[in-house]
């Protein structure tokens, strides 16, 4: 009887190993397959349980306010002192790394200036706070990063669609809390061909311009569903039809994500970055995205290339 159970966990624990097996291809350098792994057990995608997930009112155009504390992989990217010129969003995906549109950058006058803002709500308040069971609830105080590298894809052209990602290492390692997490990448099979799937449904977040053609003050979030992209966009986009919901202008390096199952619990995972679109939002142009599968290897290479690229592995406070 022993040896019969002996035999069959030992059975079920090989079968259960193959499918994360195939997701390491045999090239990968240790680096690359250390920064799998580092990725793979962050504790990403999940909201702290200080308040329950909630959804409040209605570019980001056609949208509505995100709730306090429910995107916590948000990055703000602004240059002190213009809230306008170069603003752009970035999602938190490790404790030292931010994803963003590599066009934030290099199309940014003042680009060694930019600053990283993370668990940022309202850009008006000094202090994000709600009334949850008619009691007063704040968010921490927002936290303030200088960028000590920018690397962007080597194929970005600055006249081209194409290649549109950049990423951000800080200049310190960010502590996880409550309103500040890491956002979940694409590491599975199933989550790399989550993008193929026409018509999906995804949600974009950002502090770009509305309806009224004015900046946002705080978060906005809104569903966008994928749609065939058109114009000799290969597999590296993701395209909308930007039919009155719509990102737009402050928009761009921001996440399109969705909350699916990711090694065994539901997360939520980055599937696109916002990257170009029409100027005149929402009037059914359309709207291109980064997809995040695509471009998978060259995150995981370039986070290898720094070698002490640590995770915080914190389970504190999850949900």
């Amino acid at each position: 009887m022993n040896s019969f159970l002996e035999i069959f966990f030992l059975a079920w624990a090989f079968i259960s190993l193959i499918p994360l097996a195939e997701l390491v291809p045999l090239n990968w350098t240790p680096g690359e397959r250390r920064v799998y792994e580092q990725l793979r057990l962050q504790d990403c995608g999940v909201l702290s349980n200080v308040i329950p997930t909630q959804r409040l009112r209605r570019r980001i155009t056609g949208g509505r306010k995100s709730f306090l504390m429910s995107q916590p992989w948000m990055a703000f990217l602004y240059v002190p002192g213009d809230l306008e010129m170069c603003r752009c969003g970035g999602a938190l995906i490790s404790e030292s790394f931010v994803l963003t549109a590599a066009h934030c950058i290099k199309l940014c006058p003042q680009s060694t200036e930019l600053r990283v803002r993370l668990g940022e709500l309202d850009l008006t308040s000094s202090e994000d706070c709600t009334t949850y069971n008619y009691k007063k609830v704040c968010a921490p105080p927002i936290e303030e990063f200088s960028i000590e590298k920018a690397t962007i894809h080597e194929e970005f052209n600055p006249f081209s669609p194409w290649f549109d990602v950049a990423l951000l290492k800080l200049d310190r390692k960010v502590v996880f809390k409550d309103h500040i997490r890491p956002i979940c990448l694409p590491l599975t099979d199933q989550l790399l061909a989550f993008t193929s799937n026409i018509g999906q449904s995804y949600m974009a977040v950002g502090w770009g311009k509305t309806e009224d053609r004015r900046f946002a003050n705080s978060t906005m979030e809104v569903y966008i569903n994928s749609e065939r992209c058109t114009g000799g966009r290969d597999s590296s986009f993701l395209c909308a039809n930007g039919d009155f919901v719509d990102t737009c202008t402050g928009d761009s390096g921001g996440p399109l994500t969705w909350s699916t199952l990711y090694f065994g619990t539901v997360r939520t995972v980055q599937f696109g970055v916002v990257s170009i679109g029409s100027t005149e939002c929402g009037a059914a142009q359309k709207a291109y995205y980064m997809d995040v599968p695509t471009f998978m290897p060259w995150i995981i290479g370039k986070l290898a290339e720094f070698p002490h690229l640590q995770v915080n592995l914190d389970s504190n406070n999850l949900r």
